[in-house]
């Protein structure tokens, strides 16, 4: 039997793109807080969302604990690449200390040594820790450095997950919504099957029950429909919510269990019946994300073909962003700001047309700035930036101060 991949934080982007999301090259942290719900401690493993042979490693293995937010444990690098590797990296199967942090909305970082560099891994966790969450890792320095990876992570907790009975929630459910679709990875391999509709993403209001709003499917092969489209939908004593929607020419029931936290991946299920874009019953995880607005920054770095950082292209990138609390008329919310860029070049300036989609910030004219936005809207990862005076493809990952 496969296991189920949540990508639902790094299908947006790629969605509303028609690409795959750009690499990174830092992972951002977080200040430590209250732990989720869930037991955390116990087993991870990280597989890498894309596989080129010339990664040092596909693969991380770690046995975790966290108390008040701080992370403590041990963490194995692997790759199945080293048997036809005549030069393996030094630090393959080598267990080392690993230290970080993790917040109250399941966002994970981890800082951990590998062969003389620094491995970094950012993660936002889903509120099952037995469902794929998504995020990226990287090295910096050592013969075993790369820019950071799209990648994926899962647990196995010591304490076997139970959903927490529903409790009435109090925080604000209208807002931005975003559902991606569960992937099954065959047994050996990486590589995904994909159902014709693979999420949405979209704006939600709820008064006494009822949910209004419009939703984008995110459709793949043969189904082309990527319009925002009215929804209906209910929410229950219980947390129960339902929506429907068209969707090319058929009918999309979404249905989930929110919990407590908004900000925090849920499992769910959603199905099309009828029309072009028909779809079975799929696993799904949906998660209501906050605004882009405050002072973001971090470390970015242009990389090679295979995947290392170049030397002499470390840049800082801070940015003050600034999202509308209304969507347009094509159903993003604009955002402005402005960019100051240090080290390996210099530049400042504003950003002209930046959008806030559902998981994702983007921008297609100079200066240009792309990525998936975590729910909390405390990160930006997965990222990249390039502009008139620093034309490199710089990537790396912001994170709000």
């Amino acid at each position: 039997m496969g296991h189920r991949l949540s990508l639902a934080l790094l299908l947006p982007l790629a969605a509303l793109l028609g690409c795959g999301g750009a690499t990174s090259s830092s992972a951002p942290s977080n200040t430590p807080t209250q732990q989720p719900a869930y037991d955390f401690n116990g087993s991870w493993t990280a597989v890498s969302a894309v596989y080129p042979a010339e990664f040092p490693f596909s693969s991380l293995h770690a046995n975790l604990q966290a108390v008040n937010g701080s992370v403590t444990g041990t963490i194995t690098p692997s790759t199945p690449y080293g048997a036809f590797d005549p030069d393996p990296c030094p630090a393959n199967n080598a267990s080392v200390a690993v230290t970080g942090s993790l917040d109250a909305d399941n966002d994970l970082t981890l800082s951990f040594p590998v062969a003389g560099g620094t491995g970094t891994l950012f993660a936002v966790l889903a509120e099952n820790p037995q469902t794929y969450g998504s995020g990226t890792w990287q090295i910096a320095g050592g013969p075993c450095a790369m820019s950071a990876t799209q990648m994926a992570i899962v647990g196995a907790p010591t304490t076997q997950y139970t959903p927490a009975s529903p409790a009435p929630i109090t925080a604000n459910l209208s807002g931005t919504w975003v559902i991606g679709a569960d992937y099954t990875l065959p047994n050996g391999t990486f590589q995904y099957t994909y159902p014709p509709v693979n999420g949405f993403g979209g704006v939600l209001q709820f008064a006494n029950g009822a949910v209004s709003g419009t939703l984008a499917p995110f459709a793949i092969y043969g189904c082309t429909i990527s319009s925002y489209t009215p929804i209906t939908g209910t929410i229950d004593a219980s947390n129960n919510l339902t929506l429907t929607l068209p969707v090319g020419g058929g009918t999309a029931t979404i249905t989930a269990t929110l919990g407590s936290n908004l900000q925090a991946a849920t499992d769910g299920s959603f199905k099309v019946v009828g029309g072009y874009c028909a779809t079975p019953a799929t696993p799904m995880t949906i998660a209501q994300f906050t605004p882009v607005t405050g002072t973001y920054t971090g470390t970015f770095s242009a990389s090679n073909s295979y995947g290392a950082p170049v030397s002499g292209t470390i840049i800082t990138l801070t940015t003050v962003l600034s999202q509308s609390s209304t969507p347009n008329a094509s159903g993003v919310y604009p955002v402005t700001g402005t960019y100051t860029v240090t080290g390996g070049c210099t530049d400042s300036g504003s950003f002209a047309g930046l959008t806030a989609s559902p998981g994702a910030i983007i921008n297609q004219v100079s200066p240009n700035l792309f990525g998936s936005v975590s729910p909390s809207g405390d990160e930006i990862y997965d990222a990249s930036f390039t502009s008139t005076k620093c034309t490199a493809d710089y990537q790396g990952s912001l994170t709000r101060q």
